[in-house]
């Protein structure tokens, strides 16, 4: 018996969701503040969903998930979300490259800001206001090629 519809129908009646493209340094440190630190949980979450939906890997691997690290680092003092943030650093780089978006950022501003820059504070909030930017840029190429 044949079915009603085929799947090309199906297909076109999926909507894509536009990809959050107003990331703000602003908004993360003003909510962090209110929310004593809780917001940084449902700020980065996103991240890794929306790098593997804008510029998925060629293998298919996926990013590890914000909440599975900062879990994970509750044990190891913070070890693992600094190496999320790392990996994080390498997904942007390589999909800035291959979506051939200029941007300022990569693993050396991991290392320059968020590491290296941490020992005069202001470093993790140079850091983080890169990664929304190169992020907020990402998405935002996603949604345009898909007419979003």
């Amino acid at each position: 018996m044949p079915y009603p519809y085929s799947l090309d129908d199906e297909i076109k009646q999926i909507k894509l969701t536009p990809l959050q493209t107003d990331r703000s340094i602003w908004k993360y440190i003003l909510y962090n503040v209110l929310t004593l630190g809780i917001y940084s949980l449902f700020f980065f979450i996103p991240f890794s969903y929306d790098i593997d939906k804008a510029a998925p890997k060629a293998d298919r691997t996926r990013t590890m998930s914000f909440a599975f690290a900062w879990i994970l680092s509750l044990f190891t003092f913070n070890l693992v979300v600094t190496i999320w943030h790392y990996q994080i650093a390498v997904r942007l780089e390589e999909a800035l490259d291959e979506l051939d978006i200029e941007c300022d950022f990569g693993v050396r501003d991991f290392w320059l800001w968020q590491i290296a820059g941490s020992f005069f504070v202001i470093g993790p909030f140079v850091y983080t206001f890169k990664l929304c930017k190169a992020m907020n840029l990402i998405c935002a190429d996603y949604n345009k090629k898909n007419g979003i």
